[in-house]
């Protein structure tokens, strides 16, 4: 195999179907600083020709979606650093795509074996990890000695030729629920207006606004800097997708997608917190409900919503596993958590199974 190198930043387009798998949203993030030192995102990817592992260097578990916070405890109790760790992942990106820039599964095997080569070289790291794998990932990282996990999202198949008949399907106590928060949306005077790639460039100022404002009711931190919604018209044209809630003349909430031909994303909301309360139907109706409308008419067989959210259940969205893989570099620490996620595993597809019996879907 040609030589293969640690490269700090993605600048090739890779050809991919899945707009998070072609190289331009990594690329934003380097280029808009919403990766590096000041974030604890430090790029670290593994390059061959034109394939890529993306890769990054962290010294906290934050942004990933996935939760091992209790593992950082667990080592920190026999003093020894969970920190610097290994990921690969979307940062701040909980959806399920590739995560490789690769061509070929052979290459990626291959960049696989030799990433965690190099990470058991590399003995500052406690361990490596991949997060939202496909099924297909898995079973090759897992064959490396990487423990797989599961965790749940929730995610709607188009599976109707429209809302209509998707409500149709419904139980009547949950259609007439999904209908009476549409209704209160129409009937609150509030226009919902549709941006498309370049069409967005002019409202990104607003939409960086809103992102604050759901940052701040979850005093959170802003992982994405303001550059990165000023590049991301640029960078994402075709792919991005934007609803603005209008009131009263007043931009006052918004929802933003990623959009692909097998996959539409929800990413980011955002409401003025003097109008939440006001109009708690407005979330469904921007972050699903348009979500569904757009599937429909675009023909998108698929619709994750985000991350979490029970809520999403009563509205359509049915519990699906999602895979990790996790590696520790002491036997003696990944021996017990091994043992606690063999045990995770089967509480997600008992609960899996338990949940399904409130779908809101006709038997």
């Amino acid at each position: 195999m040609a030589q293969l190198e640690i490269t700090h930043h993605i600048k090739s387009k890779i050809k991919s179907d899945n707009p998070f798998c072609d190289g331009r949203f990594f690329q934003l993030l380097e280029e808009s600083h919403s990766v590096g030192d000041e974030t604890g995102w430090l790029p670290y990817h593994l390059k061959y020709q034109q394939d890529i592992l993306p890769g990054y260097l962290k010294g906290h578990s934050y942004g990933e979606y996935i939760f091992d916070w209790a593992w950082a405890d667990f080592y920190q109790r026999y003093r020894i650093p969970y920190y610097p760790k290994l990921i690969h992942a979307i940062p701040f990106t909980p959806v399920n795509a590739p995560k490789n820039l690769t061509q070929s599964a052979d290459i990626f095997s291959e960049l696989v074996a030799h990433s965690f080569e190099n990470y058991q070289r590399t003995t500052q790291l406690s361990g490596e990890h991949y997060l939202f794998l496909t099924d297909d990932e898995a079973k090759i990282i897992e064959s490396q000695g990487h423990k797989i996990m599961k965790s749940t999202q929730y995610h709607w198949q188009k599976k109707w030729d429209n809302f209509e008949h998707f409500l149709q399907s419904l139980k009547k106590g949950r259609r007439k629920m999904i209908k009476k928060e549409r209704q209160k949306v129409k009937d609150s005077g509030i226009r919902i207006k549709t941006y498309r790639a370049h069409e967005c460039l002019e409202i990104m100022p607003k939409v960086y606004e809103l992102y604050l404002s759901t940052i701040a009711k979850k005093n959170s931190y802003a992982y994405l800097k303001e550059e990165f919604f000023q590049l991301l018209p640029k960078m994402m044209d075709e792919s991005l997708l934007i609803f603005i809630a209008e009131y009263n003349s007043q931009d006052i909430a918004m929802s933003l997608f990623i959009d692909s031909e097998k996959a539409l994303y929800g990413r980011y909301w955002g409401i003025l917190a003097q109008y939440e309360n006001e109009f708690p139907a407005l979330h469904f109706e921007m972050c699903y409900y348009q979500g569904m409308d757009y599937c429909f008419k675009n023909d998108i067989p698929l619709f994750e919503a985000g991350a979490q959210g029970e809520h999403k259940l009563w509205r359509g969205f049915e519990p699906v596993e999602i895979l990790s893989a996790h590696h520790l570099r002491i036997p003696e620490l990944f021996k017990p958590i091994c043992d606690y996620i063999d045990q995770q595993n089967q509480e997600v597809e008992n609960r899996i199974l338990e949940l399904r019996k409130y779908l809101p879907y006709k038997s």
